[in-house]
């Protein structure tokens, strides 16, 4: 693979950062789908918001099967056909999010968005590692691109909130379509077109395993999203649904074995830094319920949609923090096992504060703290773990490894602890309403002057959350101490097996 600069030889230095910027920016925040103005989306559509979760993952599955074609893609088409290409795709992918009322089609674009997408994002981000590091070192670019993407998609989501809750909801991709339009622009006028010396057929690209992946992680999406509506194994629809997941997948890795060029090298899997990376992200996703949070402000603290996305604003000086910090503790050498088990360690402390602070009276300010502890702990997981997973691995493997760390991180943990928590969430919420509903007392005095047993029910449903957000929290604390005592074991055995190595 050939690596030249993007832009033409006339194009000046401070007119390139900023387009490199612009076009970064726009790839990594032109999603299909928004946090932010989901809520009025499917409001507005008169639809479950269970497709839009969907839709969600499905852009981060595209992505993950994206990266591992890229290397072929990129021996067959050239840097300015890929870029526009993907550009090209995620504006109509918007534009077809926007206007569409299908929940299906929607999904299916947001997927065909995150496959794209990773074309573009592949021919910028090369061109800023290098800037970064003239040597290609990705311990420097690391903390701008993970800086870049949190804080991007932070902002994004309270500003795609204010837009939808000021005026509509189709605002958010009218402002994302223009952004996307300039970025064409602008490459089609700056980026140099970079012929290659020798194309490959894309009959190499291994079409049919990746088609198996694609069934096997849409079907096991459709699964965990669904499942709590269907009441999972109970459904019919939901046992195909999980059969058709785990069938697709299984032809996938006996394809694998056999096919001459696979899409993913299973030797990969091998490489214990590859095991133990991948390992680190799905456990990440315990730390991560932002049901919790998103429950307790709306339900509990009743905060409409736009203040509760301002808090995510909260995170973005800890990103800010973290990525410094990992900056200069690689470019000092640094053990990155200290920073893991900070990251992890922060996701405990972030619990910690948040068990003891639960209650009616928390107010906005309450959130400062531990916002900008998970933000920084955020910033050390992504940049440390993603190095460590990534490490060792020639410049054809590292790339289909970031795919599969984008599927585990990105998917596969989400989606599962996310679905996990909703369910337990919503029984635990009514377990716990129907003890306080037990001892309430419908003839008492206080109850009658608040105008009888309905008056207090709204009381008792927060009470309830309340109660059942505490003792998962609870939970988590319990068992991210245990994952943190696991880790500290883990250094101390290698320690002492590296010790006795070099005696023998």
């Amino acid at each position: 693979m050939e690596l030249k600069d993007l832009f033409y030889k006339w194009v000046p230095v401070y007119i390139k950062l900023p387009v490199l910027f612009i076009l970064i920016f726009a790839i990594l925040v032109s999603n299909g789908i928004f946090l932010g103005n989901s809520n009025e989306a499917f409001s507005s559509l008169g639809e479950y918001s269970e497709p839009f979760t969907e839709a969600y993952n499905a852009m981060y599955i595209g992505m993950g099967l994206g990266l591992m074609i890229e290397m072929r893609l990129k021996l067959r088409f050239t840097n300015k056909t890929l870029l526009l290409w993907g550009l090209g795709v995620m504006l109509l992918m918007n534009v077809v999010c926007a206007t569409t009322s299908n929940t299906t089609l929607m999904v299916v674009a947001c997927f065909v968005t995150g496959m794209i997408k990773m074309s573009a994002m592949v021919e910028v981000y090369v061109i800023w590692m290098f800037i970064w590091s003239k040597k290609g070192d990705t311990a420097r670019l690391y903390p701008f691109i993970y800086f870049t993407a949190l804080a991007g998609l932070y902002f994004v989501t309270w500003a795609t909130t204010k837009l939808a809750y000021y005026f509509n909801w189709r605002y958010a991709y009218l402002i994302i379509c223009c952004l996307l339009l300039l970025c064409i622009v602008l490459s089609i006028v700056l980026v140099e077109n970079h012929r290659l010396k020798k194309t490959l057929p894309l009959y190499r690209v291994d079409w049919s395993g990746l088609v198996l992946l694609a069934t096997a992680l849409m079907a096991f999406n459709h699964f965990v999203v669904w499942g709590k509506v269907e009441d999972w194994l109970h459904s019919g629809r939901m046992k195909l649904t999980l059969c058709l997941s785990l069938i697709a997948l299984a032809l996938f890795l006996l394809r694998q074995l056999h096919t001459r060029r696979p899409l993913v090298d299973l030797h990969l899997f091998t490489k214990r830094s590859f095991q133990v990376g991948l390992f680190y992200f799905f456990v990440m996703g315990i730390f991560f319920p932002a049901t919790l949070q998103s429950a307790f402000s709306v339900s509990i603290l009743q905060y409409e949609a736009h203040t509760n996305a301002a808090l995510n604003l909260y995170l973005i000086p800890g990103v800010l923090v973290g990525a410094v910090c990992c900056f200069v503790w690689y470019y000092r050498g640094y053990d990155q096992r200290v920073l893991i088990f900070l990251g992890f360690s922060g996701f405990v402390l972030y619990h910690v504060i948040m068990y003891n602070s639960f209650g009616l009276r928390f107010t906005r300010e309450d959130f400062v703290a531990p916002s900008l502890i998970k933000g920084f702990s955020t910033a050390l997981i992504y940049i440390a773990v993603g190095l460590y997973t990534t490490r060792g691995f020639d410049l054809k493997n590292v790339i289909v490894a970031a795919g599969v760390m984008i599927l585990v991180r990105s998917f596969l943990s989400s989606a599962v602890f996310t679905a996990i928590y909703n369910d337990v969430l919503y029984k635990q919420r009514i377990r716990h309403f129907n003890l306080l509903a037990a001892h309430l007392d419908t003839g008492a005095d206080i109850i009658r002057q608040q105008g009888g047993a309905m008056s207090v029910f709204g009381d008792l449903q927060r009470q309830a959350i309340l109660a059942a957000s505490k003792e998962i929290t609870g939970q988590i604390i319990i068992a991210g101490i245990v994952f943190l005592i696991v880790l500290i074991a883990a250094c101390i055995y290698e320690q002492l097996k590296g010790g006795l190595k070099a005696r023998s």
